[in-house]
């Protein structure tokens, strides 16, 4: 990978499409983070996109506070991996993108199999925030931080 020819949208396809299996932290009623494994499902537009049923405690955290930390690591071992971590904001768009998200990741429709457990889920976009990429792989490690949405 050339750092010094990849952008925002670059780090985010990554995360996407590499890592795709990330930690999203949230903060819960009891003011408290709460954190799970979230898969990131699409990038597009300098924004990235996740989903998740609307009868899970994370629906109702992202409800109550609208900010996010998602990080994900590729690679085998500490020396030869990069972490990717997003800090922003999100907003519910409900099914705008789902039928494209279930038809890049054909694995959602064997969770959610019925138009009913369909109905369920909500699509989140990462509209604003940061961007750090912290990469262990290359000599000297590479850091830096870009700008999400405007």
């Amino acid at each position: 990978m050339n750092h010094q020819t990849m952008t925002t949208d670059d780090y985010l396809s990554l995360l996407v499409n590499d890592i795709h299996s990330t930690v999203i932290s949230t903060i819960g009623q009891d003011n408290r983070p709460k954190s799970r494994i979230v898969d990131m499902m699409l990038t597009k537009n300098g924004k990235l996109y996740f989903l998740t049923a609307n009868f899970k405690p994370f629906y109702t955290q992202l409800q109550n506070n609208s900010a996010v930390s998602i990080t994900g690591r590729h690679g085998t071992d500490t020396m030869s991996s990069y972490a990717i971590t997003v800090e922003g904001d999100v907003r519910e768009i409900g099914n705008t993108y789902l039928d494209e998200i279930m038809d890049k990741n054909p694995y959602m429709k064997d969770l959610y199999p019925t138009p009913e457990k369909k109905a369920t889920l909500s699509v989140f976009e990462v509209y604003r925030g940061t961007v750090a990429i912290f990469d262990l792989s290359v000599t000297p490690p590479y850091q830096a931080a870009f700008q999400l949405g405007h």
